[in-house]
């Protein structure tokens, strides 16, 4: 009743504020602007001090202000309104609901994956997340409340960063120089029942002022919550089972996979999925129901056959706590010295549940335990077992009377032990110390900053041993598949409950420790301007370090994807970096970055970048950039052991008898590889600004990328559909059985292919003052003219506003999740009088296209505008209030196909909130 009430109050100030009209200023590239035209800071992309508003490379903001007004949750929902950031390549909260990301959240610039998108906290690196891969930071760890504003680096940056900012750099600035103490608390929820709802506190204090006492300090804290919304209380995600878009294919319980013989599966009457087996006797006369599965068809074997609805036991939003700290401290040391530090650590815990594990042979080949212990990877139903019978009517009856009287092998959901469940904990910390000051007339610096990146993944419900479950099964002789819980013995189930595991699966961590310093200042004057430089170095130690349970690495646990290797390797990399700035001209800045990093494991490359900046009148601007980038492979790119698991999910058609087997999942032998070489690339980009007044300014960018040798690892999916097509670049990549059926594949790191991607950035703003208050409106957008990558066969592979080609397989790297849209923008509107302030922000997409449907048809995702709406006050001193929703007419998302691992149905978990409208309140004191 309570929750009804505030549900039904909160829907009315919703509508009540509908009715207001206009909205929230995003005003990204243009909060810059707003900084004092005299003060020199250190921009994104240079080490040199400038004005705000001297930079030659499109550096976009967001600020404190615009963070509180878009209502976000979490670091990960605030950056996805960004048009240059892609859901191509990144990581969502929702992407762990099947699937082994630990918690992780990351982000991807122009589609070009978050290995290739560097993250910076305070202008410096943080440890990449441990767990993700080795490059990846997990963005969630960065505390929203603590955020003073984002910069974000549209441009390939290596020249001045070194690896991984190929695509850009996405810089977090936290509070600093903060006076007082202010306290802050936000609560919202989802108009819809079901969950999703969140709340966040935070704390804000500072001390002392550099320039009155010498010395400041600003700390704060925070903790956020989000509750777990599950599918089943989504309509158009409850069911896997969408005509004639999609069906789910997930392994049913009790379908008889052909005949058990010496151990081994027989060579011909033998079935490797669901479609290509003999079919379940629960599904004659369409009665899968009966054991809590659906009739999914006929096999290619003649017999009809069960598969398991896992769409509403999926996860759409994960319960998520992260509690945090950030502190900034500066002191004077003297009239031209100072110390600074600055400290970051973050606890994040997510618990993810979804479906109960499935069994089934080609599950079970991976586990080293079956043949050491001498138990038969399979779940048997022997001629002796009492329900035999149930079987043997069955085959008889499709014409399969020669398997009658052998032992069969049966697959299971394992409903019995429940949905699954798992807590990923993960630690975030940073320390840097330094010292900066001014000697001979130049500024110089020089720190030292530790990283750390540590996770803690255990599994709490639903996970069991494989090889103890079978042995049960398969020594009691006396289960029945076909009962409605799958069982049909209480002996054996409670006999089963002995294989249970609890406990942890992986531990992880990831290291870096960085000394590094710089000088910056003018080198002569040329005319009446400055030449001014700056020159540093940077020595990091990188570690990276694997530790998984014992039942982990022996892959004997259910659901957790075959054996994990650990890992334990360290690097060495140091760089020296330079930076010029011309005034060639007094309307013409030429700058120009060169930076050497020096890898002891990969060798060393050379990058730069060169900008100019051109003024013709003080209304017009012009800038242009060349430069090259890199990326070095990562210590588990390297040195991840090559190990047998099972593969992701894939669609294939058998060759020999035509039969599509969906959502397939096979052995796969996937790992690191030491002889992999930097990825290489070459950006460039020209652009405009024009201002003709204080009311209006437009932006225009025009920017390319190219990357070689590519480190990739192929899909599941790109692996059969390359080798079923004849590529030579997948010859002996997949190994297919006696009757057509996919057995195993091959998915190794390598460099492979290219890319070529292309695209213009919009930003508009316009801004004025009239009696009834002021106005300002606001576009930012990216429209993406090519995104073309080539695969190890040399395929040209067409990405921008699809997943798949037009044959139906999936785009290269589709299996990440995502879409390079077409275009993407916010448009934004405020009104603000006196203490009070209103705003409307659509966030649009243009459409794409899905994946295809069961009749290979295509599907397009329809263009999609959502709004989100604000209202402020802050009337009261020290006050500020604040009540938004987000998806203002609750809009539902439109049909989805994906070709990826998703394993949530019905809409695009990277471009669509499931929680749908969303009303939230914020309200802060700032007590002195």
């Amino acid at each position: 009743m309570i929750r009804e009430i505030t549900l039904m109050r909160i829907k009315q100030l919703a509508y009540a504020i509908g009715m207001i009209g206009i909205a929230t200023s995003v005003g990204f590239a243009h909060a810059a602007e707003e900084a004092s035209s005299t003060e020199k800071i250190e921009i994104t992309g240079s080490s040199i001090k400038r004005r705000a508003n001297q930079g030659s490379l499109p550096v976009q903001v967001m600020t404190k202000e615009e963070i509180s007004r878009s209502g976000a949750t979490s670091t990960e929902q605030l950056l996805a309104s960004i048009s240059a950031i892609s859901s191509a390549g990144g990581t969502t909260n929702s992407t762990g609901a099947g699937s082994s990301t630990y918690g992780l959240s990351s982000i991807s610039l122009r589609g070009l994956d978050s290995d290739r998108t560097l993250v910076l906290v305070n202008g410096r690196r943080v440890a990449a997340f441990a767990g993700g891969g080795g490059a990846t930071v997990n963005v969630n760890s960065i505390p929203l409340s603590a955020i003073e504003r984002v910069e974000v680096l549209k441009d390939g940056a290596s020249g001045v960063y070194g690896s991984d900012a190929i695509a850009g750099v996405v810089n977090f600035i936290l509070s600093k120089n903060f006076k007082g103490v202010e306290l802050g608390a936000q609560a919202g929820q989802s108009t819809r029942d079901g969950g999703g709802d969140s709340e966040k506190y935070s704390i804000v204090a500072g001390f002392g002022s550099l320039d009155d006492h010498g010395f400041n300090i600003t700390v704060a804290g925070s903790f956020e919550k989000e509750d777990v919304l599950k599918a089943r209380d989504r309509e158009f995600a409850k069911s896997g089972n969408v005509l004639p878009y999609f069906t789910n294919g997930a392994t049913g319980q009790g379908n008889i996979e052909g005949v058990w013989v010496n151990g081994d599966r027989h060579p011909t009457l033998w079935g490797t999925s669901p479609a290509s087996g003999y079919g379940n006797p629960a599904a004659v006369g369409g009665k899968c129901a009966s054991i809590q599965m659906f009739n999914a068809g006929t096999t290619s074997k003649g017999g009809p056959y069960c598969a398991y609805d896992s769409a509403p036991d999926v996860g759409l939003v994960p319960d998520r706590e992260l509690t945090n700290f950030a502190a900034n401290f500066s002191a004077k040391l003297g009239e031209n010295l100072s110390f600074f530090g600055d400290a970051l650590w973050s606890e994040s815990v997510v618990k993810q549940s979804f479906q109960a594990n499935p069994i089934r042979n080609s599950f079970l080949v991976t586990d080293s335990l079956f043949a050491a212990q001498g138990v038969d990877a399979a779940l048997l139903m022997k001629p002796t077992n009492p329900n035999y019978q149930i079987a043997a009517d069955y085959l008889n009856s499709i014409g399969a009377g020669a398997l009658v009287g052998q032992t069969l092998a049966v697959t299971s959901r394992t409903l019995g032990f429940g949905g699954r469940k798992g807590e990923d904990k993960s630690e975030q910390s940073r320390f840097v110390a330094g010292l900066r000051g001014n000697f001979a007339s130049q500024d110089f610096e020089v720190a030292y900053s530790v990283n750390k990146s540590e996770t803690n993944s255990r599994v709490t419900d639903g996970y069991f041993s494989q090889v103890a479950y079978a042995k049960i099964i398969n020594d009691t002789n006396s289960w029945n598949p076909w009962a409605p819980d799958g069982i049909g013995n209480a002996s054996v189930l409670s006999a089963l409950k002995g294989a249970a595991y609890v406990g942890p699966s992986l531990s992880a961590e990831s290291t870096s420790d960085v000394f590094d310093g710089k000088i910056s200042g003018d080198l002569f004057d040329l005319g009446d301007r400055p030449v001014q430089y700056a020159a540093g170095f940077q020595h990091r130690k990188e570690e990276y370090v694997t530790r998984p349970s014992a039942a982990l690495e022996t892959g004997d646990i259910a659901g957790l994807g075959g054996s994990v290797p650990p890992v334990n390797r360290d690097r060495n990399v140091r760089a020296f970096f330079g930076e010029v700035v011309v005034p060639v001209l007094s309307n013409l800045e030429a700058n120009l970055s060169i930076r050497n990093d020096r890898y002891n494991d990969v060798g060393s490359a050379n990058n730069y970048k060169a900008a100019l900046r051109w003024n013709p009148t003080r209304a017009f601007m012009v800038r242009a950039s060349a430069g090259t980038g890199f990326r070095a492979p990562t210590l588990t790119d390297l040195w991840q052991p090559q190990s047998l698991g099972t593969s992701e999910q894939f669609t294939y058609k058998n060759p020999k008898d035509g039969t599509v087997n969906e959502d397939v999942q096979v052995n796969s032998l996937t790992g690191g590889n030491p002889g992999l070489r930097p990825e290489e690339s070459e950006q460039s980009s020209i652009g405009f600004q024009f201002s003709p007044n204080s009311k209006f300014t437009i932006g225009v960018d025009l920017w390319n990328v190219k990357v070689e040798d590519i480190l990739s690892t192929p899909s599941a999916q790109e692996t059969v559909s390359g080798f079923l097509k004849g590529d030579s670049a997948y010859a002996g990549k997949v190994t297919l059985d006696a009757n057509g059926d996919v057995q195993s594949i091959i998915q190794t790191l390598a460099n492979v292919g290219s890319a070529k991607v292309s695209g213009v950035d919009l930003d508009l703003a316009y801004r004025d003052s009239f009696s009834f208050g002021r106005i300002e409106v606001a576009l930012n957008g990216t429209y993406m003219s090519k995104f073309d990558q080539t695969s190890p066969g040399g395929f040209l592979s067409h990405k921008v506003g699809t997943i798949v080609e037009p044959d139906g397989n999936p785009v290269l790297d589709a299996d990440e999740g995502g879409v390079v849209l077409r275009w993407k923008h916010a448009l934004s509107a405020n009104w603000s009088t006196g203490p009070w302030a209103a705003g409307i922000t659509q966030n649009f997409y243009k459409r794409y296209q899905a994946g295809n449907d069961l009749n290979g048809d295509q599907v397009h995702v329809p263009s999609q505008a959502i709004y989100d709406l604000s209202l402020a006050y802050s009337g009261v001193k020290g006050l500020k209030l604040g009540l938004g929703v987000k998806n203002l007419f609750d809009r539902d998302p439109p049909i989805f196909v994906p070709v990826s691992n998703q394993f949530q149905y019905g809409y695009d978990i990277s471009l669509y909130d499931p929680r749908a409208r969303f009303v939230y309140l914020n309200a802060s004191y700032k007590f002195f």
